[in-house]
């Protein structure tokens, strides 16, 4: 029987930016149990906090795009950085989730028809799988809201809600 090839999310700097300053373990744990954590070289390039060397400890995948995706990515687009593009080619062509919570990449996945997954739900799925504790998923987003200002305090108390949620179903499957 064929095993079903996992999920892969290709994070964009700013998603992995958030998450490895304020609990890099949390990569990590995404990668065990959520979802192929998939890093394109000109993202990671953007990381300061990440390298290849950390990233393979943590369990996340380095790609390379091909020649190909680069110079596609080296098409001006308006609204997009050429690491964010490189992100949505890399998506598209393996048939992959953009992980992101930049809006103009959001609509670019959505306008060419890559699957888009916003920044904190991977945390949602590792408290429900028990993987994470709903407190410490909690502080690693309000840490990253105090890094961020693009992440509000109505996305951090929408995060709580659906996070507390999550527990409960956990507690009720028990």
């Amino acid at each position: 029987m064929e095993e079903t090839p996992r999920l892969a999310l290709v994070g964009d700097a700013s998603v992995l930016i958030d998450i490895a300053d304020a609990n890099e373990a949390v990569l990590a744990l995404i990668a065990q149990h959520v979802a192929r954590v998939v890093i394109p070289t000109p993202v990671l390039a953007e990381l300061d906090n990440l390298d290849a060397l950390k990233c393979a400890a943590l369990g996340l995948e380095v790609v390379e795009p091909t020649l190909d995706q680069l110079r596609e990515a080296a098409v001006p687009h308006p609204a997009l950085s050429f690491a964010d593009k490189v992100c949505l080619i890399v998506a598209r062509d393996a048939g992959g989730t953009c992980w992101t919570n930049d809006g103009p990449l959001g609509d670019e996945c959505h306008a060419i028809g890559v699957r888009r997954m916003r920044g904190l739900r991977p945390l949602i799925a590792l408290v429900e799988a028990g993987v994470l504790a709903l407190d410490v998923a909690v502080g690693t987003v309000d840490l990253i809201s105090a890094n961020n200002p693009y992440i509000t305090p109505p996305i951090v108390a929408e995060f709580r809600r659906l996070a507390r949620e999550a527990d409960r179903r956990r507690i009720d499957e028990l």
